[in-house]
């Protein structure tokens, strides 16, 4: 069985003949060759964003490394001062050592899951409990009024920890804001899961020999939701060829994953609509796959409308036989 791909079925929807005609010659158009320079500045965008959202969670899981080690070695630092009751009080400052970069670990799981605004503010609290936790060590033993060696090297190691973990903070802090700013520009929510390159997996349904590449997959409350991006003219209201191959990529990502979508993102320049994936819609879409497979068997292919305006935006206007315009 040949499989059809949801692009194709997008065409198909705009005009069954102008679907024919990509599939039996080379068209090539101003519009198309614009519309695969915009996808692929899209992709790239969306590439660096995922790559500076991987950097920053990297970042962040250093942050935590060297701020837990910078108060493991201080509080074994405490553990060598030889004094009366040496092993009460290390425990005692190991203690309120602890407790501080827990904090300094919450603020930081904290200013992740906020605003923008907020996030700052969390992130200075979690660089002041950090600091707080080593000096908490440091300054215990100008307290006790004991300078031994071992324990003076352990806490200059773990100062210099704390000091590793503030850059790996400022680094990660860079990477998020870099990421966002991306995300700001292209306007998407969620997590990326999947970028429709070229070489990128191919989506498959054996069962209805349907196969594509979404432009991207975005993780949405434990959904995978599948976003087309249109350029070119900005239409009323999303296209009814648009709408199939949304909804093709829906029941890709549904088949494949053994979840329904329920619903794909269609976007155009400035504006975005969620298209249900309906039992109707679904419904539909596999009429359509039977349609075209009949046509492929007879060839006999013609146009299905009466409007000029369609015709004179179609990229295989030239080539139509059938042509209004």
């Amino acid at each position: 069985m040949e499989f059809i791909s949801a692009s194709d079925l997008g065409r198909y929807g705009y005009c069954p003949l102008s679907w024919w005609l990509g599939r039996t010659g080379e068209v090539t158009s101003e519009a198309l060759e614009m519309g695969d320079r915009k996808h692929g500045e899209i992709s790239r965008s969306l590439t660096a964003i995922k790559s500076q959202e991987q950097k920053a969670k990297g970042w962040e899981i250093l942050v935590i490394v060297f701020s837990i080690t910078a108060t493991a070695l201080a509080s074994v630092g405490l553990s060598l001062l030889p004094v009366a009751n040496a092993q009460s009080w290390s425990g005692y400052l190991g203690f309120i050592s602890i407790l501080w970069i827990l904090a300094a670990v919450f603020m930081l799981i904290r200013a992740n899951a906020v605003e923008e605004k907020e996030s700052a503010f969390y992130r200075k609290l979690m660089v002041v409990f950090a600091i707080v936790a080593t000096l908490v060590a440091i300054n215990s033993i100008s307290v006790l009024g004991i300078d031994p060696e071992a324990a003076l090297v352990y806490e200059i190691i773990a100062l210099l920890w704390l000091i590793s973990a503030c850059v790996a903070l400022y680094f990660h802090i860079v990477a998020s804001r870099k990421a966002r700013t991306e995300r700001e520009e292209i306007d998407i929510e969620g997590e990326i899961e999947y970028i429709g390159k070229d070489h990128s997996r191919l989506l498959r349904s054996n069962k209805y020999g349907l196969s594509g590449r979404p432009d991207y997959i975005l993780e949405m409350d434990g959904d995978q939701i599948p976003v087309e991006v249109k350029t070119g003219r900005i239409p009323m209201g999303p296209l009814f060829s648009h709408i199939l191959q949304v909804s093709a990529y829906s029941l890709l990502l549904s088949e494949e994953n053994g979840k329904r979508v329920p619903y794909g993102i269609l976007k155009y320049e400035n504006t975005e609509h969620e298209i249900e994936f309906s039992d109707e819609l679904e419904a539909l879409l596999i009429s359509k796959l039977r349609e075209m497979r009949k046509l492929m068997e007879t060839g006999d292919v013609h146009r299905n409308h009466n409007r000029e305006g369609k015709c004179r935006n179609c990229s295989r206007r030239e080539m139509c036989p059938e042509r209004l315009a």
